[in-house]
């Protein structure tokens, strides 16, 4: 069997771990599983699960794999988003505590599906779809 070599590994982000990453970007297209009302537009609900689990991410490489747990989260649902499109969802420490944790994220619509001609329009500008924050509270980092 021939071995497979990796062509672009060098392209890749650097992979940083510990308490001084205090931003990551996350880049993705919305799929159909999340679609939930006519016209293929997704539930707010499901556009605030993807921005907390990026936040769930960076809490991960802050706090030595250990996630937290979510106990509180705010945010605006300020356009629709439908199936196909493409977002960025960027997530930030806003305020860390002995074990809480507090991060904001937005997500922003970079393209936009078209049904009708098959392709995606990619915008000059993103637009804001998602903002707000969210509150883990992690296990006692001295034990």
């Amino acid at each position: 069997m021939a071995k497979i070599e990796a062509e672009k590994r060098s392209s890749l982000s650097e992979v940083k771990k510990g308490s001084d990453v205090t931003e990551l970007k996350f880049r993705l297209s919305i799929h159909g599983e999340d679609m939930h009302y006519p016209g293929e537009m997704i539930s707010g609900c499901k556009l605030m699960e993807k921005c907390i689990d990026c936040c769930t991410e960076l809490s991960n490489i802050r706090d030595k794999g250990d996630g937290g747990l979510f106990v509180h989260t705010e945010g605006n649902i300020l356009r629709p988003v439908h199936m196909l499109d493409a977002v960025e969802i960027v997530v930030w420490l806003i305020k860390q505590g002995n074990r809480s944790r507090v991060y904001g994220y937005e997500m922003y619509k970079t393209s936009e599906y078209n049904q009708e001609t098959d392709r995606s329009e990619v915008f000059d500008e993103p637009v804001l779809t998602v903002k707000g924050d969210v509150t883990f509270v992690i296990n006692d980092p001295g034990k």
